[in-house]
């Protein structure tokens, strides 16, 4: 059997053909005698490594069929490589048939976790819960969970860990065992076994609550979701002080720990819907509508009265309309008139996205505010006219600033060049596959045509919430929905009251209210030539499309963390996400907006960041194309001509003088894959 693959274009389809025959093999052991086992493992060792995924698929299938730690450590291998959907379910499926061979591997020591730490992670995943927490019983039994929290063993702990485990971690926890960032890790893995899995330590968890009194605000907000997971939280006198925390993540943890206290906590949310602070009396009001939404009426529309901005207004509709049944409830409450104009705006759009169609709301917000419901039937006369101007005067370069507007959050739900949010379908090609008509109506009419596969879903939960979103993932235990804000929503199936398609579009009507008619045509030119050859087609990769921009400051050098910027995670909130143009550009107005500083900060550099993967090492040239005196680093060290990179992922740099920002920049290669979600 040759194992070889020939180096030509293809290489692919042999390595499939092979993989696949190998699939069809009967199932073996390497003892059975006279067996081909050795040959086959050796061969598939190759398919298993190469660049094509499609050959690492048929490969991880045929290793399923061959139990041995040999198998198990190939299978395994691959996810040194770079992953999608397809092969990460491949992959599951061959470690839950190989589970037992894995178990008994690592318990001989054939096979090691030391430096395979990813590779645990989601094998302790695959396999059953009973399993899982065998192996990590024994695992732990071992080593010691290190003071600084590093390796994945926090968070299998979480997932995975029976009460034994789960009591061994809170007692290190609470025994101060942890650095604070550890701590804080550890409390939210506690926090997601209850929630997710209904498994608590065993002991006593009073222990955790003393850490409400840490001086790091991380620590505090984790004890305090803790609190609320496990039912034991704090005295409202505790509450009512962290109410006014100086943390952000503190205050808003303080209300969900009182929601999940249902009618116990009113009075505390009384006393805080009362409160000076503005941002206090809107959570209040929140959260007591989440228990009691009649009672709270009076306090909601104080809150709807002093939304300072479209933001703000945003996250609180969105929050209000979350709780089950509020729609209709809250259109009840409001008032004939003085509703500020912004604020009904911003709820009437809100009120129907996400697969929402609120229509009592829409029309109690418009009445409340002098308002045009802007309901009535767009007619094909009245569509293709606007897309005549929008293609005789519309400006695609001024299109695309409006599509930017946070207020629209159209980066948010849909992607161009695979960069953006994956709420919506990608538009990387929607100007030359759409005509113009059906464009204007998708804008104005988002309900009449719903793209296949992206219809939403509607879930009620039984704590009184209602949430909509794609469907990311499932499993036997949580559903994960991708929200109207791009975000992420673990929800437990336990904690699933109803699920049921969504009714409408999940991008909402009304979705151009806001815009002038000249901005209108603007945004329909700039969606009319995406993907049409020239500076609007972003079908082609090879270039940076997503970065994260932030600041190195002079208190960064006096406090020895200069080289912050090597060890913090891209989903730091140091970091700001930021997305290049269509044509791959990172503008001069782009890196400013997002790296704003304090007055009384000096800023050292501005840094641009992106990341590249490999499937195999290899050498790789980039192209930066920026002024002079910009720096180009990789994985923490200077740049001036090609690199050697292995496989995997690599952290991109691009150092900046605050004092010489180019009115651009731009970076390619093609050598390696930039990474865009």
């Amino acid at each position: 059997m040759d194992g070889g693959l020939p180096s030509d274009g293809s290489g692919m389809f042999h390595g499939i053909v092979l993989a696949g025959a190998l699939l069809l093999v009967p199932a073996v052991s390497l003892a059975a005698p006279g067996s081909d086992v050795a040959e086959r493992l050796a061969t598939l060792s190759k398919l298993v490594q190469d660049p094509h995924p499609r050959v690492r698929l048929e490969a991880l299938r045929a290793l399923a069929k061959i139990p041995g730690s040999r198998s198990v450590e190939l299978a395994l291998g691959v996810l040194e490589q770079p992953m999608d959907p397809t092969l990460d379910y491949a992959l599951w499926l061959t470690i839950n048939e190989l589970s037992e061979t894995w178990i008994a591997a690592l318990e001989s020591g054939a096979w090691k976790p030391e430096g395979r730490e990813k590779q645990l992670a989601f094998a302790l995943k695959a396999i059953r819960p009973e399993q899982a927490s065998r192996v990590l019983g024994r695992v732990l039994k071992e080593r010691a969970l290190p003071r600084d929290g590093s390796g994945p063993w926090i968070e299998l702990i979480g997932q995975a860990g029976g009460p034994a485990e789960l009591g061994a971690l809170l007692r290190q926890t609470a025994a101060g065992g942890f650095d604070d960032a550890a701590t804080a890790r550890a409390l939210a893995s506690l926090g997601e076994a209850a929630r997710i899995r209904k498994v608590r330590p065993e002991g006593d968890p009073r222990g955790a609550l003393d850490l409400l009194k840490s001086g790091d605000a991380g620590v505090r907000a984790a004890a305090l979701r803790l609190s609320g997971d496990w039912k034991t939280p704090p005295t409202a006198e505790v509450l009512g002080r962290l109410a006014a925390d100086p943390s952000e993540p503190v205050r808003a943890t303080v209300f969900e720990v009182i929601r999940l206290q249902g009618t116990a906590g009113l009075p505390l949310l009384k006393a805080l819907a009362e409160s000076t602070d503005p941002a206090t009396r809107r959570r209040a009001a929140l959260t007591w509508a989440s228990v009691d939404l009649p009672g709270a009426g009076p306090a909601l529309l104080a809150a709807v009265q002093a939304l300072p901005d479209d933001q703000t207004a945003q996250d609180f509709w969105r929050a209000l309309l979350s709780i089950k049944g509020s729609g209709k409830q809250v259109a009840a409450l409001l008032p004939s008139s003085g509703i500020p104009g912004a604020a009904a705006r911003t709820g009437m759009r809100v009120a129907r996205e996400g697969g929402r169609n609120d229509v009592d709301l829409v029309l109690a917000l418009a009445r409340g505010a002098g308002l045009s419901t802007d309901n009535q039937a767009f007619t094909g006369q009245l569509i293709r006219e606007m897309a005549a101007k929008a293609a005789a005067s519309g400006d695609p370069h001024r299109g695309e600033l409006v599509y930017r507007r946070s207020d629209l959050a159209c980066v948010t739900c849909h992607a161009i060049g695979g960069a953006g949010g994956r709420v919506g379908p990608d538009m990387t090609s929607i100007g030359a596959s759409a005509q113009p008509d059906y464009l204007v109506e998708s804008l104005l009419m988002p309900n009449a045509k719903v793209k296949e596969g992206y219809h939403g879903v509607v879930v009620e939960t039984k704590d009184g919430q209602t949430l909509s979103g794609t469907v990311v993932r499932e499993s036997g235990s949580e559903l994960v929905l991708r929200g109207t804000a791009n975000q992420e929503i673990v929800l437990a199936k336990s904690n699933i009251e109803s699920r049921n398609q969504a009714s409408a579009s999940l991008m909402p009507a009304g979705l151009l209210d806001p815009l002038s008619e000249t901005e209108q045509l603007d945004l329909v030119a700039f969606l009319s030539r995406l993907g049409k050859p020239g500076e609007f087609d972003a079908s082609k990769g090879g270039v940076a499309r997503k970065w994260r921009l932030a600041n190195v400051v002079h208190t960064d050098q006096q406090n020895g963390q200069a080289d912050w910027m090597w060890k913090k995670p891209l989903q730091d909130k140091r970091w700001t996400e930021v997305f290049s143009r269509v044509n791959g550009d990172l503008t001069r107005t782009l890196m400013e907006t997002a790296t704003k500083a304090n007055i009384w900060s000096s800023k050292i550099a501005v840094l641009a960041v992106t990341e590249v993967q490999l499937a195999q090492p290899g050498t790789v040239r980039f192209r930066l194309a920026a002024t002079q005196g910009t720096e180009l680093w990789v994985d923490g060290s200077k740049v001036d001509g090609p690199v050697a990179l292995g496989a995997g992922t690599h952290r991109v740099l691009v150092r900046i003088d605050p004092n010489h920002i180019p009115d651009k920049i731009r970076l390619e290669t093609q050598d390696a894959a930039f990474v865009l979600n």
